[in-house]
């Protein structure tokens, strides 16, 4: 009997699903944000190392921003198989509180509405209310050091990096980009045609249309802020393979495409954009590797002094599933970035 190409991948994720990868850390999950008129709200995971708790001495610490990928339309915070391993021991090792957001998830709210997300849990981590749960978690020992903050997103976690490196270049020392997804009008995003991802064949279109329907007879839809899959994964999928991302997404609003944001800050003169270390697949057949090809090179082509890394590695979607601290490319990677996050010398305006 043929096996189920989509079973296969949950199997295979589900060898991942290691929730005690957590352990060493310390979980506070809070709200950075409520909107319908205060009943909902959008969770953060803050993860401590416990190494720094039981030291009980003042200490003020960087800080790694993590952000979930899931296709904008699942995914959650800290879903084990998408939490790589190699995020949690960089943060252990350079003893760095880790700040996982949620966010809305299309296609029941919009692009906009996603980035209006990542902007309002800026404010946040920027804000008393972040400090007082480190405070608390703390006893009062450990601070947050706002002046040394990472960014680093996988797939459409990396779009979002992206987000908040272009919108806020001067608050970030560095960023890391797994396999985002960037450039967004592409032939891959925008038409319908076979596209297999990660070996699963194209979803039936009435996949999406089925959830629309259903989202339009309830009479107040859910707006869905978090979901560990396989929930949602086959609506995902069908969005993308349907190539209709944009329709949910957005397509005229320039603020949602970081190929034009890039252009636009570059004809102003006011493109910046923090070290940044972009690693892909070659085979990626979830986000294509010709597009982080193009992203990078009209950053090189229109802000030349950009400290930018690009590697391409043989491999599908999710090409540092198994890398550690120690593995090759990666180690020589995370160097640069570890200057640019942690070197008290390192004054950002003159990277």
């Amino acid at each position: 009997m043929a096996t189920d190409p989509y079973q296969n991948l949950l199997n295979l994720l589900s060898k991942f699903d290691k929730t005690e990868k957590y352990q060493p850390f310390e979980v506070i999950s809070t709200s950075y944000k409520t909107f319908n008129e205060g009943h909902s709200h959008i969770n953060t995971d803050v993860l401590i190392p416990r190494s720094l708790l039981s030291k009980q001495a003042p200490t003020k610490c960087p800080i790694m921003v993590r952000i979930h990928g899931g296709f904008l339309v699942t995914g959650s915070s800290r879903y084990p198989p998408w939490f790589a391993n190699w995020t949690l021991d960089y943060a252990l090792l350079k003893g760095a509180i880790i700040v996982a957001p949620d966010y809305r998830l299309l296609p029941e709210v919009s692009g906009k509405d996603i980035l209006e997300d990542m902007n309002d849990f800026w404010r946040w981590i920027h804000s008393s209310g972040f400090f007082k749960v480190v405070h608390d978690a703390s006893a009062g020992h450990i601070a947050p050091d706002v002046s040394r903050l990472l960014v680093v997103g996988e797939s459409a976690g990396g779009y979002l990096a992206m987000h908040l490196a272009l919108t806020y270049p001067s608050d970030i020392r560095a960023v890391i980009g797994a396999y985002p997804i960037l450039d967004l009008k592409s032939r891959f995003y925008t038409e319908a045609y076979s596209k297999p991802i990660l070996g699963v064949p194209n979803m039936s279109n009435d996949i999406v249309e089925e959830h629309l329907a259903m989202t339009r007879a309830t009479s107040s839809p859910p707006v869905v802020t978090a979901a560990d899959p396989p929930d949602r994964l086959k609506l995902a999928f069908s969005i993308f393979q349907n190539g209709r991302l944009l329709e949910f997404l957005g397509s005229k609003d320039p603020d949602l495409f970081p190929m034009e944001r890039v252009e636009s800050l570059a004809t102003t003169g006011s493109l910046r954009l923090p070290p940044t270390f972009i690693f892909h697949g070659k085979q990626d057949s979830a986000v294509p590797f010709e597009g982080l090809e193009r992203f990078v090179d009209l950053v090189r082509e229109t802000s030349p002094a950009s400290v930018i890394q690009f590697l391409g590695r043989d491999g599908d979607h999710g090409v540092d599933f198994e890398a550690t601290l120690e593995t090759d490319w990666l180690k020589a990677g995370l160097e640069v970035i570890s200057g640019a996050w942690l070197d008290s010398t390192n004054v950002h305006s003159a990277l």
